[in-house]
């Protein structure tokens, strides 16, 4: 390849190269314009849902498609988005819904809270006492950079259409009526708030908002939005500083007035209408006055408290304001100057038929945090402290005010709080707790009765916390603690006495059953082998005969030892859990007749089903004993047995032909006895008929659980509740132990 050919080629690279690098730039800012121009936020409000908005103070609802704040409270906002979000346009449709107030758009906010402009970002809205758009900074404070005139003017009632715009540290808000006539506030501010999320705002009146869209907002827009309008560098020290004066200027409202489009705080049209008196005086000068001489001056200061009386702050000391003239209620906050006739009492000043004008809002005062000790002096009279105190007892004092008698440190005050919207919280209020009080020290006997040496007239139910409840050891507390033990004790001692005495019915009910296990079992077997030695004696010449009856005795005596055996040992008969009640008791009373002529019969009735064994265990020790005493006492030829299920009860019926006797208190033996014990043990009826020559008849019936009761519960809840149910009662005494029947 000749040079000139690699030239070529090289050229044709590097083109090919450009191509691409330029086709790359410009697909990465396409990509960039259209990113933003992206719509982040958009909401018309067309469903009844707020989920996307979070509320601080007002009250929001959704209505015709609008978000709607229904209240007047001071700094009412609704927020949205993300705290990331950094350069972006909001607009909306807003409309004022009363008077004296003004609602717009925040922008770049951070740390919202409830209260008046308590957040962090930028505010713009339309206020109708000055005509005004206004945009300024919020960080739980206020500061207005911009208030230019809307013309015509503002209207309640009527729909503009707002724009706010973040771009960078510059900010930009277009108002535009509806009749196309626009209003641009535009500040440039150096150390500016980089991101945050945007929400509606109103201040002192409700609103409306519709159509909110949010956008990422570019350089053109900040262009087109302040075409032919130069964006002014914000002023780093505001003008209306929180005396309401500016630095190098006496006069901010003449300051306002020189810089054109300058306005300061909301939001008062009557800041308007007087100038700052050079006279004024801070209030505790107000007690070098003669004292029998009224003045005429005019104080600066904070609204610390509006009911009963106006009571205004400043950094020196306060004074309540009596028979005061205003064009707006001023409201806990406010900076306000007040021109009136200064009288001079014991411990504070009074300024009485005074014109009181509202130069801005929230400006709040910190209480002072001193001891009851202190506030007796009179020393901080008229001012707003705070005070730590126990409470002794609270009482309703006339015109619905609730009144706290308080001592700390063996100094005694009280506390006052008028109004019925805090009645539920003080009645929650419990003696000898600790609390911590914030409101106006008085030392008037209007409020005191020269009952205490000084009170506090507390603004709100928020203005007490409770620090500690009251103490345990209390008189009330200390009697029922004593009761209670006492109680214990006593319940203690009588549990103690009912364990004794159910040990003592355990042994005993033990040492009676063991009598009754081996009268049922022993003497049974006995009674057996003595029918087999009687058998052995009527046949003693049949040798082969002897032979078989003397092996069948040698067996019942093993078969009685290993039954005196499983007696002593307390055991269920191994006979009766194989092969079930009626056959146990078959096989016992064939073992008892084993080798005579008495015939044993052996049937059941009924739908069979499954019996608890405690039962099962009683019926067979009555059948035993019933069909012992036939085999030992009634000479019978036949032995009937029978069972008969029952839906409710189980019966066993043991029937003999024998020479039978006469029923009666007498005729019971130890075995009768013992049957009728082992009956009441489990509930059971036991019916005994019997008549000389005609034989005799046992009878028991016995409760069974219902149905669903054996399905459900298990079988050791069963046998807790049946055994607790039908406790065995207390031996019988008085028994005849030669009576065998």
């Amino acid at each position: 390849m000749t040079r000139r050919s690699r030239i070529r080629t090289t050229l044709i690279v590097a083109f090919a190269v450009s191509i691409a690098l330029m086709a790359m730039v410009f697909s990465v800012r396409w990509r960039s314009s259209q990113l933003s121009r992206q719509t982040l936020y958009s909401d018309s409000f067309r469903l009844e849902k707020q989920d996307d908005w979070q509320a601080f103070g007002g009250a929001w609802e959704i209505v015709d498609g609008a978000m709607r704040n229904n209240s007047d409270e001071r700094g009412a906002k609704s927020m949205s988005g993300s705290s990331r979000l950094r350069d972006y346009l909001v607009e909306a449709d807003v409309q004022l819904l009363g008077q004296y107030g003004d609602a717009g758009l925040i922008i770049r906010a951070n740390n919202e809270e409830e209260g008046v402009d308590a957040y962090n970002g930028y505010y713009a809205g339309l206020r109708d006492l000055d005509n005004t758009l206004i945009l300024g900074r919020a960080g739980y404070g206020w500061i207005e950079y911009q208030a230019t005139r809307v013309t015509p003017r503002v209207y309640a009632q009527q729909w503009y259409h707002l724009k706010l715009l973040a771009y960078g540290c510059n900010i930009v808000a277009i108002a535009t009526s509806s009749s196309g006539q626009i209003t641009t506030d535009a500040v440039h501010e150096p150390d500016c708030i980089q991101s945050g999320r945007f929400g509606l705002k109103s201040y002192q009146t409700g609103g409306l908002w519709r159509n909110v869209q949010v956008r990422a907002a570019t350089y053109q827009d900040l262009l087109n939005l302040t075409a032919g309008v130069q964006i002014p560098l914000a002023d780093p020290d505001p003008i209306v500083g929180p005396t309401g004066k500016s630095r190098g200027d006496s006069d901010p409202l003449r300051a306002a007035s020189d810089a054109q489009n300058q306005y300061f705080e909301p939001m008062y049209l009557d800041m308007r209408d007087h100038h700052v008196d050079p006279e004024e005086q801070p209030i505790v000068s107000l007690r070098a006055l003669a004292p029998d001489k009224p003045a005429h001056v005019t104080i600066h200061g904070v609204v610390t408290l509006t009911f009963p009386n106006l009571f205004v702050q400043d950094s020196t000391g306060g004074l309540a304001i009596q028979n005061f003239r205003a064009k707006m209620p001023p409201q806990i906050g406010d900076q306000v100057e007040a021109r009136g006739n200064a009288e001079l009492h014991d411990f504070s000043s009074v300024l009485k038929d005074a014109e009181v004008h509202i130069l801005w809002s929230h400006a709040p005062i910190h209480s002072m945090s001193v001891t009851a000790s202190q506030a007796a002096t009179g020393s901080f009279d008229a001012q707003y402290i705070e005070v730590e105190s126990r409470l002794e007892s609270k009482e309703e004092g006339p015109n619905h005010t609730m009144v706290l008698d308080l001592a700390e440190d063996n100094q005694s005050f009280r506390a006052i709080a008028n109004g019925t919207s805090g009645a539920g919280f003080f009645s929650r209020l419990k003696s000898k707790s600790r609390l911590r009080l914030r409101g106006i020290c008085v030392v008037d006997s209007t409020y005191t009765h020269d009952l205490t040496p000084f009170a506090i007239l507390l603004p709100s139910v928020n203005d007490v916390e409770v620090l500690q409840g009251p103490p345990w050891w209390s008189t009330g507390n200390i009697v029922v603690a004593t009761i209670a033990i006492l109680l214990f004790i006593l319940a203690a001692q009588t549990l103690r006495h009912y364990v004794e005495r159910w040990r003592l019915m355990a042994v005993l009910d033990e040492r009676q059953r063991l009598a009754h296990e081996m009268h049922d079992t022993l003497a049974q077997s006995f009674a057996g082998i003595g029918f087999q030695l009687q058998a052995i004696r009527d046949e003693i010449n049949d040798r082969d005969a002897i032979d078989r009856e003397l092996d069948l005795a040698s067996s019942m005596v093993r078969r009685s030892h290993e039954e005196a055996k499983r007696s002593i040992a307390a055991l269920r008969p191994e006979l009766l859990e194989s092969v079930g009640l009626l056959r146990a008791l078959e096989q016992s009373a064939k073992s008892m007749v084993a080798g005579g002529a008495i015939r044993v019969t052996a049937f059941t009735s009924g739908e069979a089903h499954s019996i608890p064994a405690r039962i099962s265990d009683t019926l067979f020790r009555i059948g035993q004993e019933a069909l012992a005493n036939a085999v030992r006492h009634a000479n019978p030829n036949t032995l009937l047995i029978s069972l008969n299920y029952c839906e409710a009860t189980l019966q066993l019926l043991v029937e003999d032909d024998g020479k039978g006797f006469i029923v009666g208190a007498d005729s019971a033996g130890f075995g009768i006895r013992g049957m009728r014990k082992r009956a009441d043990a489990i509930s059971a009826d036991l019916q005994i008929r019997s008549a000389p020559g005609r034989g005799t008849v046992v009878q028991a019936i016995a409760p069974m659980p219902a149905k669903l009761m054996r399905a459900l519960w298990p079988t050791s809840i069963w046998h807790f509740f049946w055994e607790r149910q039908f406790h065995e009662q207390p031996t019988n005494k008085g028994t005849n132990p030669a009576a065998h029947r």
